[in-house]
């Protein structure tokens, strides 16, 4: 029997939060993410209401000064919000739910949703989360790469409050998917054999 349960999937930027999220998301058909709203530049390959919902800040606002935000924070100067709304759509279906989120956004939502299952991905190294952040985002300058680096470093000393601690190795993301879709199972379907 499945179990309804929310997930906080949380972690520094380019730990590999999305693409782990995304593998999750396949494998389990009955757990459904949160699209979150911003008002970030939707992204070459981004679908709107699909990856996110991408908002003017004077739509944002409105919805913030409404209550309609579980929780909402500004990262890198872009504001992100996830809604009560679309958690409790999907609860009352009987589906999991699945946020993808960062750490500033995290410990709002596990103020709001006790029982809500924390999973803290980590880089193995600095310098292979510096690498995946370059890749990533190439057109940055040196100094905003290491406002990131800095704000990693802030982040991850802060995982020992999360229920699950997972690495992300670089090259063997298969077994992060791995490890992390064991954690979800073992809430979704209670003693179901491994």
């Amino acid at each position: 029997m499945t179990k309804s349960q929310i997930f906080i999937l949380m972690g520094p930027s380019g730990v590999g939060k999305t693409v782990i999220g995304h593998a999750l998301l396949r494998r389990f058909k009955r757990l459904k993410k949160i699209i979150t709203y911003t008002t970030r530049a939707q992204r070459p390959g981004e679908e709107n209401h699909v990856d996110y919902h991408f908002v003017s800040t004077a739509e944002f606002e409105r919805k913030v000064a409404s209550g309609d935000f579980i929780e909402h924070a500004n990262v890198h100067g872009d504001q992100y919000g996830s809604a009560w709304e679309d958690l409790k759509s999907l609860q009352q279906q009987g589906i999991s739910v699945l946020f993808i989120i960062d750490i500033q956004g995290a410990k709002i939502f596990k103020r709001k949703l006790r029982d809500a299952v924390t999973i803290f991905l980590m880089p193995d190294s600095m310098d292979s989360l510096r690498s995946r952040i370059e890749r990533r985002r190439s057109k940055e300058t040196p100094e905003q790469v290491e406002r990131r680096m800095q704000t990693a470093r802030k982040e991850m000393s802060q995982k020992d409050w999360a229920t699950h601690v997972v690495y992300n190795q670089q090259g063997h993301r298969t077994e992060a998917i791995r490890s992390v879709a064991k954690i979800v199972k073992g809430y979704m379907y209670p003693g179901a054999t491994k």
